[in-house]
């Protein structure tokens, strides 16, 4: 699982390209409905959705690859409260979660099929008897990425560190089978000094049919998904696969 947000002059523009909170509400509201005590933000990026969970009183583990975004997640106001963890769900300590939570459509950076699936059974190991996975991804079937042009993405931001900078996307590469569709694209920063920096990142939409069989075989079932964070069926018209599933036999 790699990002184009390892890098560290990326990483700070992280929350200023991602201000909406949709899915951090929707995580806090599932993890406070379902009681969960111990909570694993996996891909925890900058840690907004960890540090936000320990405010409410849960314990948490914060775990990401990327240790440009642990050292920006370290420095948040309330961080002292998690546990930070640089690594990827190998890391997980067995039977210790009552829930995984991978926001922030992390789950779309597993491009291979192996390391997707072993990152499952990983997080099958980490969870309690009644322990929960949810994550999100976006619904192939939406095909999103095909507005994923210079024209339809370009923005002009404030730098952190003062100044404007300029980002988009662009979508170089599209492939896909029966079970989803993988999109290899660009993305694009030109930073206030006129530095330009091209990203490759590839991204992996797995179909709603092969998320099913994949859980099941990690040990994981009762599959529930949403097309939207108001819990909206998935359907014409929505955009994502929001996904929450139990232990098998819990």
């Amino acid at each position: 699982m790699t990002s184009s947000y390892s890098q560290p002059r990326l990483a700070a523009l992280y929350d200023v390209e991602n201000p909406g909170r949709w899915d951090q509400d929707f995580y806090l509201a599932l993890a406070v409905e379902l009681g969960a005590g111990d909570v694993v933000d996996l891909g925890c990026g900058t840690g907004v959705l960890a540090v936000d969970l320990a405010a409410r009183g849960m314990r948490v583990t914060g775990v990401d690859p990327a240790a440009a975004m642990l050292d920006l997640a370290r420095l948040r106001p309330g961080a002292q409260r998690v546990t930070w963890c640089h690594g990827d769900a190998a890391e997980l300590r067995t039977a210790a979660a009552d829930l995984v939570v991978m926001s922030g459509h992390v789950a779309q950076l597993f491009e291979a099929d192996d390391d997707w699936e072993q990152a499952l059974r990983h997080v099958r190991r980490a969870l309690r008897p009644v322990g929960h996975l949810a994550f999100e991804m976006r619904d192939p079937a939406a095909q999103a990425w095909r507005g994923w042009t210079r024209e339809a993405t370009h923005e002009v931001l404030a730098h952190p560190d003062g100044g404007r900078y300029e980002a988009w996307v662009e979508v170089v590469q599209e492939t896909s089978d029966t079970t989803g569709t993988t999109v290899v694209l660009h993305g694009h920063t030109v930073l206030p000094d006129g530095e330009h920096l091209v990203t490759p990142e590839t991204l992996r939409f797995r179909s709603r049919e092969r998320l099913v069989t994949d859980l099941a075989s990690a040990g994981l079932v009762g599959l529930q998904t949403w097309g939207d964070w108001d819990r909206s069926p998935v359907g014409s018209g929505t955009l994502e696969l929001i996904v929450l599933a139990g232990v098998d036999g819990g």
